[in-house]
């Protein structure tokens, strides 16, 4: 018994002898410093602009089932049918419901599964939290941007409909939820459309209109057109929320 444990013992320092060695003379590579400074992001004025003005379309749904005003859906659309032309040239487009909006990119490779990247465009309303400024079309995009939030603000820097651009950030319901991703999704493939692209396999993009009150009248509507049409199996790379 005790000749196994020495001979357990020794084989355990011996690993260990390799492994430091082998650590040691390992030729790793070393990164000069300032060679890997990372992912920069390119400034575009244009597409915070495009986004500034969506933000400014009062889109708020409330009220059971989606029962609300859906005047400003209407303009939202037509707004987007004018900032992304290319889009509407290029794609086969439809609306569900009136308002739901889908977009399809047609792939070169029909064998593969497309591909369906989701938003909405509705909003929560305002609520009544005091605003600090009332100043209007405000597009500073070369300010120097202020320091990342650390809490949650009691007030309005900015009207909440304001689609302000100052500080390095932009003011108003629906920047991040979720006019952001919608907007972010539309420059994408507006820019892809722009470099002659032709994506491999289909792209969808899908846009529900009341997803704050439920969606039964948007996202569940066009879930239920996607599954008459057989697409039960799409990929789904982005989350309405």
């Amino acid at each position: 018994m005790k000749k196994i444990l020495f001979l357990t013992i020794c084989a355990f320092i011996i690993l260990i002898g390799i492994v430091l060695i082998r650590t040691f003379t390992y030729p790793f590579k070393k990164i000069a410093s300032g060679e890997a400074e990372g992912w920069k992001p390119v400034k575009n004025d244009s597409a915070v602009h495009r986004l500034s003005g969506g933000i400014k379309i009062p889109t708020v749904s409330a009220g059971e089932l989606g029962n609300f005003d859906y005047s400003t859906f209407e303009i939202f659309k037509a707004y987007l049918k004018k900032s992304y032309p290319e889009i509407y040239q290029k794609t086969e487009h439809y609306e569900i419901n009136t308002y739901g909006l889908v977009f399809k990119w047609k792939g070169s490779d029909p064998a593969l599964d497309p591909i369906l990247f989701l938003s909405h465009m509705d909003v929560v309303p305002p609520g009544d939290a005091d605003v600090k400024s009332r100043e209007e079309n405000v597009f500073r995009p070369d300010d120097q941007a202020l320091p990342p939030v650390s809490k949650v603000a009691e007030g309005w820097d900015y009207a909440p409909f304001s689609g302000a651009v100052a500080h390095g950030r932009i003011y108003g319901r629906g920047t991040i939820d979720m006019k952001g991703m919608l907007f972010s999704l539309m420059e994408s493939l507006s820019n892809l459309i722009k470099n002659k692209h032709t994506p491999q396999r289909d792209i969808y993009m899908a846009f529900g209109f009341d997803e704050e009150v439920g969606g039964q009248k948007g996202a569940a509507q066009i879930a239920a057109d996607f599954k008459k049409k057989e697409y039960t199996s799409m990929p789904c790379m982005m989350k309405a929320d």
